[in-house]
């Protein structure tokens, strides 16, 4: 038996990194201007108006841009350096934002004007959110692909509903520009320390093109580009499944969340300081959820967490329409959060393993076009059913993200098994030889 000590050098290192802690302040800033936002909006529209419909337009105008201009993101995550566009989209949500908070501070803010800021500030999120996703894989070993998954989960979590949802709620209650203006100082601290991370990979020889394949000109043009994205996704049975599958919890989710300012302050009377705190359940549910999942990965398995994550979290959120205040609707939603943070965690070696590099930018922001770019649909549908009643869309979109997992199982239980296979793969590699 060969007792050779390994040379510090040879040994796998289990550090993250300096840049990698960078790159996650800088997510961590944004999510904590994204939570903000998310609370400050529906407060200020509760204000103008009550109609359920109206308030679900803010969501519509959330996720829109999934659909309209995320696959024209993925086109540019792939010919430019990620880590620079995010930069760049995170400086000019800044300008929209501040922009906004003009608005608010001078009372000529309307519905419209905030439906448009949102579209704005989320065109900018279909470039920055996914190339964050795959940017991790230049800053950290494949090997701790999943560690630093959950660091990022969790600091999204803790920053963007642990402590940005009850922040926005209290500054709102003080002055309702102050929630916006917050929001566009976050998104330009995130532009400069992500411009950090960029100097730093340089000044370290690891800076190189920062994309995915060089830009060919003509050869390869924006809608050829587009087209193998899209050709991608929806030609490949399992991506195509799990696409919907993705579509159906977004649809289901959104039902619900359309009309949770209006439920939680109208029927449980929730004041309008306290409805960040309300919300920032889902996070602590979030947050255990991302602690939890590497062990219940490598505990019950992949396919475990994604289904049962799916199942008890369209429950969850279907027995939001039942609980009868406010104490028990915070835990029912902190449970929807865990289920959320599971499966995203669980699912998110998809595009960092199983996609070839110079294809990821365009497969996700195909992916996510068909998913979160259907997400208005639930969203409107959440406000038209509930003018009948505002407990409704939570029953409606519970179940319909139940059915979901059913549906879709199969397609969730390959994936399951493939994304074992490449977890193996990346440790046997990293493994001292």
């Amino acid at each position: 038996m060969d007792t050779t000590p390994v040379p510090a050098t040879a040994r796998p290192t289990t550090r993250l990194g300096a840049d990698f802690h960078r790159f996650w302040a800088a997510g961590t800033l944004t999510n904590l201007g994204d939570g903000i936002l998310s609370t400050a909006l529906p407060l200020i529209a509760a204000t103008l108006t009550h109609d359920p419909l109206a308030v679900s337009g803010l969501l519509v105008a959330r996720f829109l841009p999934w659909l309209l201009v995320a696959p024209f993101a993925g086109v540019l995550i792939d010919r430019v350096d990620r880590l620079r566009a995010m930069a760049v989209a995170n400086a000019l949500a800044a300008v929209v934002v501040a922009s906004l908070a003009v608005t608010v501070a001078t009372s000529t803010v309307t519905l419209g004007v905030m439906y448009a800021a949102l579209f704005a500030v989320t065109c900018c999120e279909t470039v920055t959110d996914p190339a964050s996703r795959i940017a991790v894989t230049r800053l950290v070993p494949s090997r701790l692909l999943d560690r630093a998954n959950s660091r990022l989960e969790g600091g999204r979590l803790v920053a963007q509903d642990c402590v940005a949802r009850p922040l926005g709620g209290a500054l709102f209650a003080v002055a309702a520009v102050l929630p916006v203006a917050g929001t566009a100082v976050s998104y330009a601290l995130c532009a400069v320390l992500t411009v950090l991370v960029v100097v730093s990979l340089r000044r370290s020889g690891r800076g190189g093109t920062g994309r995915a394949e060089p830009v060919r000109g003509a050869a390869v043009g924006a809608g050829r580009q587009l087209r193998e994205g899209c050709a991608y996704v929806l030609g490949d049975p399992l991506m195509r499944s799990l696409a919907f599958n993705n579509a159906a919890m977004m649809i289901g989710l959104q039902m619900g969340t359309a009309v949770l300012v209006l439920h939680v302050r109208q029927e449980w009377g929730v004041g309008a300081a306290y409805f960040g705190l309300f919300t920032s359940s889902l996070a602590v549910g979030g947050v255990l959820g991302a602690v939890c999942a590497a062990r219940l990965v490598a505990r019950i398995g992949r396919r475990a967490v994604l289904l049962g994550g799916y199942t008890v979290g369209g429950l969850a959120l279907a027995l939001m329409a039942l609980v009868p205040d406010a104490y028990l609707g915070a835990m029912v939603w902190a449970v929807v959060g865990a289920c959320l943070a599971l499966t995203n965690i669980a699912g998110s070696l998809l595009f960092q393993t199983m996609v070839p590099d110079h294809l990821r930018g365009r497969a996700s922001a195909a992916f996510r076009a068909l998913g979160w770019g259907l997400a208005p649909v639930g969203a409107l549908t959440g406000g038209l059913i509930g003018r009948v009643d505002l407990s409704l869309p939570y029953l409606v979109g519970g179940l319909t993200m139940v059915g979901a997992a059913v549906v879709f199982r199969r397609a969730l239980t390959e994936f399951a098994h493939r994304s074992d296979a490449a977890a193996a793969d990346l440790a046997a590699d990293a493994a001292p030889r």
